[in-house]
């Protein structure tokens, strides 16, 4: 097997990890970023719990009065951590993105705010919805 990168330890973490030696030591900048349920960072729930301490399940299956999040709720990351949810619904035939709840796992600042909103804005884009009122926000 051809094994990327360098053997790796991260404290608190149980595991064999591997890193781009290149990467490290050097500065990062993070960013907001609103991820798919499925993504690698969010599938294994376990793995996403142990490192990021962030609480999160695919609620589809649970009848809609037991969801806490929304049926296919976007964990939100900035920078290098996981600080909420965003609970939106594609509606293809009045043609509008519709945020439903931001949930806030940790208070947001004015400019994690900002950034967030930018990403929603791009989802609405990429989607080629416009983007309906957003729950919560002026």
């Amino acid at each position: 097997m051809n094994e990327v990168g360098e053997p790796a330890v991260i404290d608190g973490v149980r595991g064999t990890w591997r890193v781009d030696a290149a990467q490290l030591g050097q500065p990062f900048s993070g960013r907001a970023a609103l991820l798919s349920p499925l993504d690698r960072l969010i599938y294994d729930r376990k793995r996403m719990t142990e490192i990021f301490e962030y609480d999160y399940q695919l609620e589809m299956y649970k009848p809609a009065a037991k969801r806490r999040w929304g049926y296919w709720a976007l964990p939100i990351l900035y920078g290098d951590q996981l600080v909420g949810k965003v609970d939106a619904t594609a509606d293809r035939r009045a043609g509008v993105l519709r945020v439903d709840a931001i949930h806030e796992d940790v208070p947001f600042t004015k400019a994690m705010s900002g950034a967030i909103r930018r990403e929603i804005d791009d989802l609405a884009s990429w989607l080629d919805l416009a983007l309906a009122d957003v729950a919560g926000q002026p």
